[in-house]
């Protein structure tokens, strides 16, 4: 009767803690999208409103897919979240403005995406090889997917998401074509790559270290 007491009090600690913590995500995400809120009403129009909806929408689905399975995501993966919605959507206009920026976000975004995958797949019972491996292959046919999704809205909305443009100073609604759709996607998915390789690199020297310093312990 004891045990099942103590039992008991400890599954409602854990069940207080975890309550605490998805707290402490909403606080984030509120915080958040009362600051993006406040941005919007200073700059006011349809295509800032539209990167501000998006942005907020994100990071509420990925909330809810935390919350809703229980997946139990760290700090440091919604501090990743919020890079991702701040450099895809509130700083859009860069892309338009410095060629490279789109370049450097599809080799560091990846990374990113890499760490939040790798939580997930590190709680099947796998060899830290196939982890990684699934890992690379699950955020590169996540890229695949976004490079479609892009291709699909140029399609339909012409938003020029696929190639490399640079806004003409004479004019505020005309683009110069520095990359053609087709030379951006592969160089994109190219950049993509080269992330994905490097988290998973990066972390099988670390685990392989980690391992061969408690080896040495055990000696």
């Amino acid at each position: 009767m004891v045990k099942r007491l103590v039992n008991t009090k400890v599954i409602k600690e854990i069940r207080k803690q975890f309550h605490l913590n998805y707290s402490a995500k909403r606080n984030l995400l509120f915080i958040f999208t009362v600051l993006l809120l406040i941005g919007l009403y200073f700059f006011k129009d349809a295509s800032t409103l539209l990167r501000v909806v998006s942005a907020i929408g994100t990071l509420f689905l990925f909330y809810v897919a935390d919350h809703l399975f229980d997946i139990r995501f760290r700090k440091r993966h919604y501090v990743f979240m919020l890079i991702i919605v701040v450099a895809s959507f509130l700083a859009s206009p860069l892309y338009f403005t410095y060629p490279n920026y789109d370049k450097v976000q599809h080799f560091i975004q990846p990374i990113l995406v890499c760490s939040i995958v790798f939580y997930l797949i590190n709680k099947l019972h796998l060899e830290l090889k196939w982890k990684l491996t699934f890992t690379f292959f699950v955020v590169f046919a996540i890229l695949g997917m976004f490079e479609i999704g892009e291709y699909l809205l140029d399609l339909f909305f012409n938003l020029k998401l696929q190639g490399v443009y640079l806004r003409d100073l004479n004019g505020l609604e005309k683009f110069n074509l520095l990359m053609d759709p087709l030379s951006d996607t592969i160089v994109d998915l190219v950049y993509g790559m080269l992330g994905c390789a490097l988290y998973c690199i990066t972390l099988a020297i670390y685990y392989r270290k980690k391992l061969g310093m408690n080896l040495l312990k055990e000696i």
